[in-house]
């Protein structure tokens, strides 16, 4: 028994001495890392509180009063199709830099925003502040992101065609739009969401050539009241453009069900 206890006590007193020993080696590390935590942190706060911003409030009376402004979408392509601020340039952030801005004709004193979902305040305002150290003296990040701006009801332009976005889309089919050209010709527009090249290979006549990614800039262009006609490469393609279109107020807007492949079965001009 005795003999049992000494051995107990001599691997206790091993134990402890191997404790001592580990966190005297350790010990240095482990202060570094929390020190360098700490520094992070720092840093982190420091560039937050640095960097310049507005309000979802603020950025919505600039976009209502038509304000010349650049917005920068610092998300996914896929996130920026799902809904995004009008107007707004989709710019990842590995992409969004100041030679960027200057290759995009952003002068340095232009108001610019930029904005990400809103769960990476410290992404959003580094990148301010890079740009404003570049010379970009009024660039400013979103306060709470896209999160933030949808929170407030303030309105967002989707090229999504997936789930509730379906419900924005409306088709008109070939019978139909006969129909309404026979009837009044002149209160019918039609667009052709596709590329420039494809346009310049043949179109529908009297057609306005509006590329998907042009609409926004472009609106201007559309008829608020015609009956405005889209087709694309595929009704996908047609589709989005229309989502987009309703969610830039025009809810005049109709689907060529076949597109253009439809109209020339038909019998169509092409021009």
């Amino acid at each position: 028994m005795i003999r049992k206890n000494q051995n107990t006590i001599f691997a206790v007193g091993f134990l402890l001495v191997l404790l001592v020993v580990t966190w005297s080696l350790a010990r240095p590390v482990i202060l570094k890392l929390f020190q360098k935590n700490q520094d992070s942190e720092k840093k982190i706060n420091e560039e937050i509180l640095k960097a310049p911003l507005i309000t979802s409030k603020d950025l919505y009376e600039k976009t209502k009063n038509k304000e010349k402004i650049f917005l920068f979408d610092t998300r996914s392509a896929d996130e920026f199709k799902k809904g995004h601020l009008e107007m707004s340039e989709n710019a990842p952030d590995n992409f969004l830099n100041p030679k960027k801005l200057n290759s995009s004709q952003v002068e340095k004193t232009s108001a610019i925003f930029i904005f990400n979902q809103g769960d990476n305040v410290f992404g959003a305002a580094q990148k301010t502040n890079e740009l404003v150290a570049a010379g970009f003296v009024n660039a400013k990040y979103l306060q709470g992101g896209i999160s933030a701006w949808k929170s407030e009801g303030y309105p967002l332009v989707s090229s999504d065609v997936s789930g509730a976005e379906e419900g924005k889309i409306k088709k008109i089919n070939i019978s139909d739009l006969a129909r309404d050209l026979s009837a009044s010709a002149d209160l019918v527009q039609f667009v052709d969401a596709r590329s420039k090249e494809k346009f310049e290979t043949g179109h529908i006549p009297g057609a306005s050539s509006l590329p998907l990614s042009d609409l926004e800039k472009n609106q201007n262009k559309i008829s608020r009241v015609k009956k405005v006609v889209v087709y694309g490469n595929g009704e996908d393609e047609a589709s989005r453009a229309a989502v987009s279109l309703f969610d830039l107020n025009f809810f005049n807007a109709y689907v060529l069900e076949g597109g253009i492949e439809a109209w020339k079965s038909a019998g169509g001009q092409i021009e």
